[in-house]
């Protein structure tokens, strides 16, 4: 599997088709299909204007404990393969809840927000093809100052930057379909990026798997943390803002 060191830096995302078999791809499907017989996986339902976040989850805690191999993937061949693409060396979240999370989307009902990741790098496995589901971002769209992410700064410039005008002029949306076995990797605290709704009769199954420089810590993970794996009320729309 050829991978150009840099490249993902460069150019703010990557995408390598036949990254998992479809046979590895079965089996992992199985391997969830099992884990959901056996617990019950909470709704995010975070109502929007416009596309609102709404999907089930299997969160890193779980998969460390009940799905090995996905564990293995995450802190292993993939973290391998950002590495190589970036050019430096990155390393699993300290927060194993938000390091590594499979994600469930229904037809007819789900999406996910635009937004930035708090992490660095994140990296998606599709595990099916769904009708719709398709990833959006904008590469690279993000000026990110020093004085942090979280910065009352940042703050204004990223809600000016994606004002659909701003946006339309500046911007080149990238757009990925689910296929069985492909991987996208992406600069996620700079690509704007979203999910669009799934549509037909199959959910939308993947892998999402976090990066970033050891002992990063992200001020707003708490409530982050409880706003994208719990079905607690939140004050914020935004814990990223909050």
């Amino acid at each position: 599997m050829a991978v150009n060191g840099s490249e993902l830096e460069k150019v703010g995302y990557q995408v390598v088709d036949g990254f998992l078999t479809d046979e590895q791809c079965r089996l992992l499907l199985e391997k969830i299909s099992d884990f959901r017989d056996h617990h019950t996986l909470p709704e995010i339902h975070r109502p929007m204007k416009g596309r609102s976040l709404r999907y089930h989850v299997i969160q890193g805690e779980q998969i460390r404990e009940h799905l090995p191999s996905i564990w293995d993937l995450y802190n292993g061949e993939v973290n391998q393969l950002v590495d190589r693409s970036l050019g430096f060396p990155l390393g699993p979240l300290g927060n194993t809840r938000a390091g590594v999370n499979v994600n469930l989307m229904r037809p007819n009902q789900s999406s996910y927000r635009w937004h930035y990741d708090r992490a660095c790098v994140t990296s998606i496995i599709y595990l099916n093809e769904v009708e719709g589901g398709e990833t959006e971002f904008y590469p690279n769209y993000r000026i990110l100052l020093r004085k942090g992410k979280n910065s009352s700064i940042q703050r204004a410039l990223d809600r000016f930057i994606q004002i659909k005008p701003i946006l339309s002029s500046f911007g080149s949306m990238v757009r990925v379909s689910p296929k069985v076995g492909r991987l996208v990797m992406m600069r996620a605290d700079r690509c704007w990026h979203s999910v669009r709704s799934v549509r037909g009769e199959r959910e939308r199954i993947n892998i999402i798997l976090s990066y970033d420089f050891p002992g990063t810590e992200f001020p707003s993970e708490e409530g982050l943390d409880s706003y994208l794996y719990t079905q607690e009320e939140q004050r914020s729309a935004d814990p990223n803002y909050s």
